[in-house]
């Protein structure tokens, strides 16, 4: 798995472009110097407010109704199992500016639930900030966390400075033309040796060890190799932890320790009350739900300084509570997590068999499928369709198959056609639920797209169009991404539409990433951050590193370095329930078969979708027959 693996740059990351940098680092004083310098600011007027921008930022300063400020990140990756001792930014050259507005604020932020309110309210009042002394008030902030830079384990630095601040009552900005970075470290007494024996480790309960043999055996078969090994939940001691849960997780701890494993796949559903497999609920809660199932908690085993994460800091058996337990909830995992919730051995030999079927004989096309609409209805921007247009950028030479609702192409006959034209991905930009995702036409949060038709009683796309719509494309399986609520939230449905989407027999996916819980966007800046921002970086990543195990690991790493310095509980709820169902090992690219299976659809397919688009109004009538044909 070595040879086909990605790489992280190991030393000193930064990220953005810094002007002239200069750094030392002296071993047998364990620290790191550095001066680094700032451009000059640019400053644009946006109707009653002033944008603030820098061309070495990274991010901005996202605090909902508060000035959106740059931030710089920097990253230093150090040994595994390194200490902070110290960090210190020292800031010279300031100049102060009068501007002749307030700074633009930040926009709200909405869940992208079908099960809540999200139209954008407009209001006149124009923010003056006069309660705000300055902003931001701390020039600078670090957190650490373990991670994997390549195969190897490590501690990440990550520093955000906010090289400008903002006095809302003089209207003035001050800003440095340079800083100079210190940091004392004090690396680990006794190191950690991590095994080298295998790639990936399966957990499983054991009436499936059987059927997941074969992909075992498929695994160890390629070339090079995915070394993988097996074990099943009754194999793991317990008593270890405080529950099944951490006996689990002291298990992969332990793997990744002697085995050497860095990819995690764990099998079965976790539906509440028959739970197949343990699942950890996260207590990050919201106006919508309490908690939701996190297979983060397999994958973030190490804390910041390399010891055992629990993810319960007060000890009240509330796991990743906000804010109490997040000094023990890093974030960044330790290991590439998959998960396939199969509820039967039914549905496992359905997947095993697509993965397998996947590698064997998969061809790119350089085709996506793409759904979106009005997001949040209210502004200007129409953001599902947006967000499918900044993704379709990250996939040069792609040719999009695009159902929008400005265009009235939001159909499920066009989204039934278009999963069959043999498309890499599938797009879709809206609102969800555990088991359908639907979104607006422009500017009416009333109603919801698609429609029913006269086969699926339904609005919206649900698990049972699957099957009513006979998506039957076992010959290409794309790549899912729902940005949308709970598309993933396993513990509430047996057929919730993320897993639907897999273990769809004869057609559907091969994986899907999606949210586990309530996910949230920001409208009119949808790819800004939360889930509109993973969806367009999945993409990017997946396009950059191929491996979907690496794109997971990779979307949250992103994720919490870029946003570090002003993390809040949407931030980490993002991180935190963005799950992948799928191979973790599994690789996006053409098969090894050079006569992939045939790409076949019957030619009066075409026909019928002609005439549909010649009269609109047959639509329905040819619903029935488009179904059973295309």
């Amino acid at each position: 798995m070595n040879k086909i693996l990605p790489f992280l740059v190991v030393g000193i990351l930064v990220l953005g472009g810094l002007g002239a940098v200069s750094g030392t680092k002296t071993n047998d004083e364990n620290t790191i110097s550095e001066k680094i310098n700032f451009s000059t600011p640019i400053f644009n007027e946006v109707g009653e407010y002033i944008s603030v921008e820098l061309s070495e930022s990274t991010n901005s300063q996202t605090i909902e109704n508060k000035p959106m400020m740059p931030v710089v990140t920097k990253v230093y990756t150090l040994p595994f199992g390194t200490k902070i001792d110290n960090v210190k930014v020292t800031f010279s050259d300031n100049v102060v500016q009068g501007i002749s507005k307030p700074v633009e604020p930040t926009p709200a932020t909405l869940p992208v639930s079908i099960n809540a309110v999200h139209s954008v309210k407009k209001t006149k009042e124009v923010m003056t900030y006069q309660d705000i002394e300055i902003y931001p008030e701390q020039r600078y902030s670090y957190r650490a966390a373990t991670g994997l830079d390549n195969d190897q384990h490590v501690t990440y630095l990550i520093l955000s400075i906010n090289p400008i601040q903002y006095k809302p009552r003089e209207n003035t900005i001050s800003y440095a033309k340079s800083a100079t970075i210190d940091i004392k470290y004090t690396l680990p007494i006794n190191p950690v040796n991590f095994a080298e024996d295998f790639d990936l480790l399966i957990i499983t309960p054991p009436q499936f060890e059987t059927a997941l043999q074969a992909l075992v055996d498929h695994k160890n078969s390629l070339d090079p190799p995915v070394k993988t090994t097996m074990v099943t939940l009754d194999e793991i001691p317990s008593g270890v932890g405080v529950d099944e849960q951490e006996d689990i997780k002291y298990f992969i701890k332990d793997a990744i320790e002697t085995m050497g494993i860095t990819y995690l796949l764990i099998v079965g559903a976790g539906v509440e009350g028959q739970e197949l497999f343990p699942v950890r609920n996260a207590w990050i809660g919201d106006e919508i739900e309490d908690y939701f199932p996190s297979d983060l908690y397999y994958a973030d085993i190490y804390d910041d300084e390399g010891n055992f994460s629990n993810w319960d800091r007060d000890g009240d058996g509330k796991y990743c509570e906000y804010p109490f337990d997040m000094a023990n909830v890093d974030v960044v995992p330790d290991v590439r997590l998959g998960k396939l919730p199969c509820n039967n051995v039914e549905e496992v030999n359905t997947i095993v068999g697509k993965i397998i079927e996947y590698k064997k004989h998969n061809k790119m096309t350089k085709k996506i499928l793409q759904a979106g609409g009005d997001t949040f209805p209210g502004n200007t921007q129409i953001e599902g369709e947006y967000n499918n247009g900044k993704v379709l950028e990250k996939l040069p030479g792609y040719t999009a198959i695009q159902c929008w609702a400005s265009d009235e192409t939001l159909t499920k006959p066009k989204l039934a056609s278009g999963w069959k034209k043999s498309v890499d991905f599938v797009d879709w930009s809206g609102h969800g639920s555990p088991i359908s995702w639907a979104t607006h036409p422009p500017n009416d949060d009333h109603i919801w797209l698609p429609p029913e038709t006269l086969i699926s009683q339904y609005t919206g796309w649900s698990y049972y169009d699957f099957e009513a719509y006979m998506l039957n494309n076992d010959y290409k399986y794309p790549v899912v991404f729902y940005n949308s609520c709970s598309n993933n939230k396993f513990t509430k449905s047996d057929v919730c539409l993320g897993w639907k989407t897999l273990s769809k027999k004869g057609g559907g996916g091969i994986a899907t990433f999606a949210a586990s819980g309530i996910g949230y966007g920001v409208p009119g800046n949808e790819d800004s951050r939360r889930m509109g921002w993973m969806e367009v970086r999945c993409f990017e990543e997946i396009m950059s590193v191929k491996i979907l195990g690496q794109v997971w690991y990779n979307n949250i790493y992103d994720y919490y370095t870029t946003f570090s310095g002003g993390l809040d509980r949407y931030d980490y709820k993002t991180m935190v329930e963005y799950a992948m169902f799928g191979d973790p090992t599994l690789v996006v690219e053409d098969g090894d078969d050079p006569k992939s299976k045939p790409v076949t659809k019957p030619v009066y397919t075409g026909i019928l979708e002609r005439l549909i688009s010649f009269f609109p109004r047959l639509e329905k009538l040819f619903d029935i027959i488009l179904a059973k044909l295309i």
